[in-house]
């Protein structure tokens, strides 16, 4: 198993690394760095973080131990 989480953050790295590259494209299509940045903490805010937390939140709110039957709700 830890072998397979240590393959899993390899693959989520490569796949950052990768779609950071595109920072390095934009610069070169004339957007500055800071504008890029600023750009990914808008939609970071205003389609991801929202989501984010409520996920947790919610994830935090169920019981330990607790089993579905499939009828919550």
């Amino acid at each position: 198993m830890p072998n397979e989480r240590a393959n899993h953050n390899d693959e989520l790295r490569d796949i950052i690394d990768h779609k950071l590259t595109a920072l390095r494209e934009m610069e070169d299509a004339d957007w500055s760095a800071k504008d890029v940045a600023f750009a990914i903490n808008d939609v970071l805010k205003s389609k991801w973080l929202d989501r984010i937390t409520a996920l947790q939140d919610a994830r935090e709110a169920v019981p330990k131990g607790f089993l579905s039957d499939g009828n919550e709700g």
